[in-house]
């Protein structure tokens, strides 16, 4: 945030003197005038930042947003305009479940248990082996007679010999 945005205010900051360099676009380094944390409303929803402050020369916006939101909640650019959502809960966001699901083929309508049974061990016993086959063909055309082959590499000599006969 530029110094002139946090002296705007309702309530002018307390800034901490730590001075913090920052890199920012085209890797310009900024030093901050202080830092503050504080907490504001955006969509309804409560944020709660560390705005660090920067010579209002030094940054043409009046505040630039980053990583410590993102953690916070998502940002949706629409022809409407700019939409945060709020995590509903942190920890939960990052969860991963898996289960492994297998669908039951309904099998009521076979009568004969005989067939029934093969038919389960069909099912069990089935792995897909997909090969593509297409109607495509392709042929390499030399522009001389000479063969085409490369001495082998980082052999031993006796490999190399196997390789050669």
């Amino acid at each position: 945030m530029n110094y002139s945005k946090s002296q705007k205010l309702k309530e002018p900051p307390k800034e901490t003197c730590t001075l913090i360099v920052k890199e920012g676009i085209g890797e310009a380094q900024v030093t901050t005038i202080g830092s503050f944390e504080n907490e504001f409303e955006i969509d309804n929803e409560n944020y709660s930042l560390t705005w660090h402050v920067v010579p209002a020369d030094k940054l043409k916006f009046e505040a630039v947003i980053g990583s410590d939101l993102l953690e916070q909640a998502s940002i949706s650019f629409t022809k409407e305009g700019v939409k945060f959502n709020k995590y509903e809960n942190h920890e939960q966001h990052m969860q991963i479940s898996a289960e492994n699901l297998q669908e039951e083929l309904d099998r009521h309508h076979v009568e004969n248990r005989q067939i029934k049974k093969e038919l389960e061990t069909l099912i069990q016993d089935y792995k897909p082996e997909k090969t593509a086959a297409t109607d495509v063909t392709l042929r390499i055309i030399l522009k001389d007679e000479e063969p085409v082959c490369q001495p082998p590499r980082r052999l031993a000599f006796t490999e190399r010999q196997e390789v050669n006969k």
